[in-house]
């Protein structure tokens, strides 16, 4: 592969951190076959979801800027690392990319949101469903695999989760 392509799926990944800070590892985790893909996925679905319902801070304070930063920086640095190219510039880059990707998205969604009158939920969809697009472009997977790589996730939590449950008398 060459760099020029190494670097541009490095910096997707840590836009795609930007808007999610743990979707980029999992599209990184989930392509490379990774034993904490799983977990990454789980974290990215959860993060879409508590994002829907108001739980998080908007991204762009510093409490969720910096998870977005360092998740933007470790992705590309990472991405790159997993092609053979070591490039000092993955890091610092993928976490300006995310950084700015975090700021710039509400401003975009809230000016629709103003300007046009689409609802924010609707553009919160718009926004998971692009970023997803961007995942799968970018490692070359497919939206259908998206389904299986979150219901095995869901299945794998599920196997660690319900004999906790079962244990404390509260599963089966």
């Amino acid at each position: 592969m060459t760099h020029e392509k190494s670097f541009e799926r490095a910096m997707t990944l840590a836009a795609l951190s930007g808007l999610k800070f743990a979707l980029g590892p999992a599209f990184l985790a989930t392509a490379h076959k990774k034993p904490n893909a799983s977990h990454w996925v789980l974290g990215a679905i959860g993060e879409m979801f508590f994002d829907k319902v108001g739980l998080f801070p908007a991204r762009y304070r510093l409490p969720l800027l910096i998870p977005h930063t360092l998740s933007g920086a470790w992705v590309a640095h990472e991405s790159m690392k997993e092609d053979g190219i070591e490039d000092p510039w993955a890091a610092p880059m993928g976490a300006v990319i995310a950084a700015g990707t975090a700021c710039v998205a509400p401003m975009i969604r809230i000016a629709a949101h103003r300007v046009l009158g689409i609802p924010d939920a609707v553009l919160g969809i718009a926004e998971d469903y692009l970023a997803l697009r961007l995942g799968t472009q970018a490692m070359e997977m497919s939206m259908n695999s998206l389904t299986d790589v979150a219901k095995d996730a869901v299945e794998d939590a599920k196997g660690h989760v319900m004999p906790i449950l079962e244990s404390v008398g509260m599963g089966g």
